[in-house]
């Protein structure tokens, strides 16, 4: 029969996980001035066609005209990809849409932790779907997919339209309200008068001159970001591979960073870090670690490189100030509202959906946006605040031997637990991205102290396993 640390950790497990969002009758009328009304989304990643969708379907449903003109252009977005089971389930739920087969690199089932001193695997009870991010060396993308899927049923549409490739140089407002966009398409200069203007260009596009413009104009203030890296390994040569259906966590042995093995499919493999850039010499570390080489066994690293480099990367520490306005709202990563270190796939759908109906509904005015599209985002500000202080946290304990020993004795008595304690399900709720940062706490709390006071099985320090 389970314990009680077991009994609890089911139960919020159960009873706590974050929900897939929910597509709900708006009903009533749409706002009395947006007939005839033009939005432009600027952004084809994720966030960007999720909003013009979510914004269409919801027209129709109000009974409002609405034209939707997309900017998007193709680039390298970062390597990384893990989308969760509650973000397929609100891509399916929400937005009627699920990953085509041949996008899914692999199915991941398990993650395991490893530290300095010791290690875990942990089941998870939902997969993760691995996938590319962008389509190259000819595997298909996810966010190529994505919007060949989203758009599927508008192409023939009138109040919409795609313009590819489209590279915008200029927003600036118009007298009388809203907004004028030039952009630059196949070598000509073209415009776009816009009523509402929705930004969903990512992270990478802060530093655009058109985007630093719009900073100093309109008084918005970009996220704070950690130092974060990424790359393609070509695992084909590897003389020894076990991570089919896992991936590694791997804590500490990088100095002030938590590096993770990404398997997708049959000879690929990213190799992310969090908390810094990795170096060269950082790959061989990582790939000549005992436990490491249990599970993969590829040398000369740096000569498999994919891309041959490592790119930098940025993650959302810090949320943005000023985030919309009138006539104008940041979605997805602009807003730095996800929730910090998890899911961005679920932050990009979830804030597509909520400014798609504060336009709809609630109308476009700044005060609109604070209290119907802002306010609702804010409420995880808190949760993130927690989540980056156990990240630090946790890389000041990995340095000292009271919290180094209290982990390392965590860890070992995880082994071989296939539903696992609190322990087990804080770790599992950190990579599966289906509990809050306070339930993780939580959990890592009431773990420890039952491990503190001898309530938790003790392993034999040289086996793998639990008797």
């Amino acid at each position: 029969m389970p314990g009680l640390g077991s009994r609890i950790a089911s139960f919020v497990e159960k009873h706590s996980a974050v929900r897939p969002l929910q597509s709900h009758a708006v009903g009533g009328q749409g706002h009395e001035d947006a007939s005839g009304m033009t939005i432009v989304v600027i952004g084809g990643g994720l966030a960007g066609p999720a909003f013009a969708r979510r914004a269409l379907t919801l027209a129709r449903e109000l009974g409002v005209d609405i034209r939707i003109e997309l900017l998007t252009r193709p680039s390298c977005n970062y390597c990384a990809g893990l989308v969760t089971d509650v973000s397929l389930k609100s891509m399916k739920q929400l937005y009627r849409l699920t990953i085509p087969p041949d996008v899914i690199k692999e199915t991941i089932n398990e993650v395991v932790f490893i530290n300095p001193q010791e290690w875990a695997a942990i089941p998870l009870l939902e997969p993760l779907t691995s996938v590319l991010r962008t389509s190259r060396f000819k595997q298909q993308g996810f966010d190529e997919s994505w919007v060949e899927n989203v758009f599927q049923d508008l192409r023939s549409q009138a109040n919409f339209n795609v313009q590819r490739d489209a590279k915008v140089v200029n927003v600036e407002s118009k007298d009388g309200g809203g907004f004028k966009i030039t952009y630059e398409r196949s070598g000509a200069q073209l415009t776009l008068d816009a009523d509402v203007l929705a930004i969903a260009t990512g992270l990478k596009s802060i530093q655009q001159p058109w985007m630093q413009k719009f900073v100093e104009e309109y008084g918005y203030r970009p996220p704070g970001l950690m130092d974060a890296s990424v790359t393609e390994i070509n695992t084909t040569k590897a003389t020894h591979y076990d991570l089919g259906g896992k991936v590694l966590v791997i804590d500490g042995v990088i100095r002030n960073c938590i590096a993770a093995f990404i398997p997708k499919g049959k000879g690929w493999l990213t190799v992310t870090g969090l908390g810094k850039i990795l170096a060269d010499h950082d790959l061989e570390v990582l790939f000549n670690h005992p436990r490491v080489r249990k599970y993969i066994e590829l040398d000369q690293v740096i000569d498999n490189l994919r891309c041959k480099k490592i790119c930098s990367a940025s993650v959302i520490v810090s949320p943005a100030r000023k985030f919309c306005g009138d006539s104008w709202v940041m979605i997805g990563d602009l807003t730095g509202y996800g929730r910090v270190m998890k899911d961005g796939y679920f932050a990009a759908l979830q804030s597509a959906d909520l400014a798609a109906r504060t336009i709809l509904v609630n109308g476009w005015s700044e005060s609109a946006f604070r209290e119907h599209y802002a306010r609702p985002l804010r409420k995880l500000a808190f949760d993130n605040r927690l989540g980056m202080w156990m990240f630090w946290f946790d890389q000041k304990i990995i340095k000292g031997r009271f919290g180094t020993y209290l982990l390392t004795n965590a860890l070992r008595e995880m082994r071989g637990d296939k539903r696992g304690g609190m322990i087990t399900a804080a770790f599992r709720g950190l990579f599966s991205g289906e509990l809050s940062y306070k339930q993780i706490y939580a959990l890592f709390t009431a773990g420890t102290l039952a491990h503190g006071i001898g309530l938790h099985r003790k392993c034999p320090e040289d086996t793998d396993e639990c008797p």
